[in-house]
């Protein structure tokens, strides 16, 4: 997001020092009409501060400081509200900088526009805004009578005006100024950043060797701002903006902050380092934890706030498409609540680039939001047990039927996706793999494994079928590496026997062997639950470091009944974690089907 504000410098040129020089060389500028009444010898502000009808006009241009920017040299046209048009009380209990920005410069622009002859324009002001500037012989300016037209001045022309601009601000002056959202608001300016635009800028002389300008132009620039694809200030631009207010913030970060239990020292597993499984190889990261909590934390809250009304799932924001049952945000995910998250809304604002809709509470789904299911793919991040001679990764792109990907992923978009074959090239070679699982938090999952069939080809569409030959299952063991509360490595073993026990906490192993593997179907795509498994820290903020699942296998390559019966070869499409409040809005939907 980018918004750009003049700041003109008094005089024509004025050093770091404050020194002045003559403008004769660098004025670029058009200049005011020539006219033999007195008015043209006086500067705009002169002719302002002494017209009966502009009083109250003058006085809010001496209060924000602006009278001297109409006393100096550059050329701008004023449509000046006479006195009674407006109220000046209304701006009393404003700061200053917010009269300048939204009542003043509504009502000056740059260079001269003459009200003569047919006129259509659209004039763009000092704040940024755009007011039609209309009329043949009678003109009108925002829609309002100009009762006396052309007053010249040295440096430009006024017109009165029986009327004021109403200001409309753009969703960024409005995140600035709103009342009750101070919580949205610090996070975002906290992202802010003005520097000066030289390109833009108008340089004068050098002055012992610092570089003038007549006039500078500065750009205010907010990086978090950017990351939400969002141009909050384009006024151009039209969005819809969930603002929460203090409240509905709060509500929402206690919310998520239990999911962000981060150490100051976090250790896993090495895996990159490994020369053999049996290696401990650890490393460790060290950060300032609740800044990082809540550093995250903040970030979730504000990520999908923002929705472009020309998105075509967005449309009937502006009544200008049928209503779908699913949002899509500025950083492109979806909500599929969205008759949920907009009921909350206590005040609906018209801006001049959309719409901020004041929230009293965030409605989002919650595994849509801030503790989704997480889906960690077989085709990334594993780790080979030894040499290439014992067995062999082979990462394969496959077409799969709707119905199986909204199965797999909860996604019926999700048509393409990679899996992981492991096969062994040796006699006695045993896969052996450990998968990082991405940005898990502090909180209980049920985990899954996806298997892919152990044969399949292919129909006329490239899309797969299942081919029901006399195929053998796998047998894996599965063991969760992750660090503990106290900040150092742990293992988890999950135990067929343990599920079938249910879910005795006596039956879960310290380790594992052959009769606490898990089997598989071999002739579908099967999701196998390995258990259920709360993590004590959480990872996400910690690039590289996060928690794994061990993969192995139990057969004994000289027990001719167990290489009879199981297959070495693995082919696995992913582990999935999901969230339990995932896991109960699910059952409770079965039940309610």
């Amino acid at each position: 997001m980018k918004r750009f504000i003049n700041i003109t410098a008094i005089g024509c040129c004025i050093t770091a020092m404050g020194l002045m020089t003559a403008c004769s060389d660098f004025s670029d500028y058009n200049e005011a009409p020539v006219d033999a009444q007195p008015s043209g010898n006086l500067t705009l502000w002169e002719n302002i501060q002494q017209h009966p009808q502009l009083t109250e006009f003058a006085s809010l241009l001496r209060r924000t400081g602006f009278a001297e920017q109409l006393a100096n040299s550059r050329t701008y046209t004023v449509w000046a509200p006479v006195n009674g048009t407006f109220s000046v009380a209304d701006y009393q209990h404003l700061g200053d900088s917010l009269v300048l920005q939204q009542f003043v410069k509504s009502h000056v622009a740059q260079y001269v526009h003459v009200a003569s002859g047919d006129i259509s324009e659209r004039i763009h002001t000092l704040n940024g805004k755009s007011f039609d500037f209309l009329g043949n012989g009678n003109y009108t300016y925002a829609g309002q009578k100009i009762n006396q037209a052309n007053l010249p001045s040295s440096n430009g022309v006024v017109h009165l005006l029986d009327g004021m601009a109403h200001f409309y601000p753009n969703l960024y002056e409005y995140l600035r100024m709103g009342e009750n959202i101070d919580s949205l608001r610090n996070y975002f300016l906290k992202y802010e950043l003005t520097t000066l635009d030289i390109e833009q800028s108008v340089k004068g002389p050098m002055v012992e060797g610092v570089q003038t300008y007549i006039d500078s132009v500065v750009v205010t620039d907010n990086q978090l701002i950017n990351r939400l694809n969002a141009d909050l200030a384009n006024e151009d631009s039209t969005y819809t903006f969930l603002m929460p207010t203090n409240k509905a913030y709060a509500d929402l970060y206690a919310k998520i902050k239990p999911l962000y239990n981060i150490l100051a020292t976090t250790t896993v597993q090495d895996v990159d380092a490994f020369a053999k499984p049996s290696d401990t190889m650890t490393k460790e990261i060290q950060v300032d934890k609740e800044y990082l909590s809540d550093s995250l934390v903040r970030s979730v809250i504000v990520g999908d706030l923002v929705y472009s009304n020309n998105n075509v799932y967005n449309r009937w924001l502006v009544d200008k498409g049928e209503f779908t049952d699913t949002l899509r945000s500025t950083t492109r995910s979806k909500f599929s609540n969205p008759r949920d998250i907009l009921a909350p809304v206590i005040q609906k604002q018209s801006m001049s680039n959309g719409s901020a809709y004041i929230m009293d509470s965030l409605a989002f789904l919650p595994w849509e939001l801030y503790n989704p299911q997480i889906e960690a793919n077989l085709a990334n991040n594993v780790y080979r047990e030894n040499s290439k001679d014992r067995f062999t990764f082979s990462s394969n792109m496959v077409n799969v039927p709707d119905s199986i990907a909204k199965r797999i992923f909860n996604d019926p978009l999700a048509t393409r996706f990679r899996y992981l074959w492991i096969y062994p090239t040796s006699d006695y070679a045993k896969p052996d793999v450990f998968v990082e699982l991405p940005n898990v938090l502090s909180t209980t999952y049920q985990i899954y494994a996806v298997f892919m069939p152990t044969r399949y080809q292919l129909d006329e569409d490239r899309y797969w079928i299942f081919d029901s030959g006399d195929e053998k299952p796998n047998l894996l063991n599965f063991q969760l590496n992750y660090c503990g509360a106290n900040g150092k490595v742990a293992t988890y073993s999950f135990s067929s026997k343990y599920l079938a026990s249910g879910d005795s906490k006596d039956e879960n192993p310290k380790a594992v062997n052959k009769t606490t593997a898990f089997t598989n179907d071999p002739y579908k795509v099967d999701t196998v639950y390995l258990g259920q498994f709360t993590f004590p820290v959480a990872y996400r903020g910690l690039n590289g470091y996060s928690p794994n699942i061990h993969i192995s296998n139990p057969i004994g390559v000289f027990n001719k009944t167990d290489m009879a019966t199981y297959t070495r070869d693995v082919r696995l499409a992913a582990i999935i974690l999901k969230p339990m409040e995932l896991v109960e809005y699910e059952e409770n939907e079965k039940t309610r089907k």
